[in-house]
């Protein structure tokens, strides 16, 4: 029998202005009491678990002019939905629709006007969106993510910058699910396939290493 170990997991260093932050579907309907999951009887208190965390990356990346970019996941009927909603009747009425509140990034997170939005309508972030040109017009080589869910989005997101030679860093705390059996798998996942998983404390302490700028 072999012994070689077939993945070697790594650690990518944060690089002054090469890096970013992309804040996966921190909205309404996922995070707040009153949005559309909570509403329809999904238990959101790991999602809610991350809000925190993401305050605290997002006000970190100020401080070494990090540039951030938040998606947010959304539909407007069932033609544009996909399978996604297929598989999600609890959405089929109401919930992540493009134009409401529950769409909107939840408030105290630390969204500016002037940060990047990116609309997506499937899990990968990068699928029929232009987030790949803006991380290349921002010269990004890693990026760190957090966001919802982690099983998810989150995984399919990370897994598709890894496709494109981007160096994904996946902060363990700072994503959550609506299935928190499977956070911890797939975390592992995205550790031994396509990226980095760093803690809260090592990347807050990363990003105030970088130059102040």
């Amino acid at each position: 029998m072999g012994t070689v170990q077939p993945f070697q997991t790594t650690r990518w260093e944060l690089v002054p202005d090469r890096t970013t932050l992309l804040v996966i579907d921190q909205q309404n309907d996922f995070l707040h009491p009153e949005g559309g999951y909570a509403r329809s009887g999904v238990d959101v208190s790991h999602m809610q678990a991350t809000i925190g965390p993401t305050r605290d990356l997002v006000a970190a990346a100020r401080t070494r002019r990090i540039p951030v970019i938040w998606t947010r996941h959304g539909f407007r009927d069932a033609r544009d939905a996909g399978v996604f909603l297929t598989l999600r009747p609890f959405l089929a009425n109401a919930g992540l629709r493009i134009g409401t509140w529950g769409y909107e990034v939840l408030d105290g997170l630390g969204a500016q006007q002037d940060d990047w939005y990116v609309e997506k309508q499937r899990l990968s972030a990068f699928f029929n969106t232009n987030l790949e040109l803006l991380l290349r017009s921002l010269n990004t080589e890693t990026v760190l993510i957090c966001g919802v869910l982690t099983n998810q989005c989150v995984a399919a997101t990370s897994k598709d910058a890894s496709f494109r030679d981007f160096k994904p860093v996946v902060v363990a705390e700072a994503v959550g699910t609506t299935m928190p059996h499977l956070h911890d798998p797939a975390l592992e996942m995205i550790r031994v396939g396509w990226g980095e998983v760093r803690s809260l404390g090592d990347t807050l302490a990363d990003i105030a290493a970088l130059p102040a700028g």
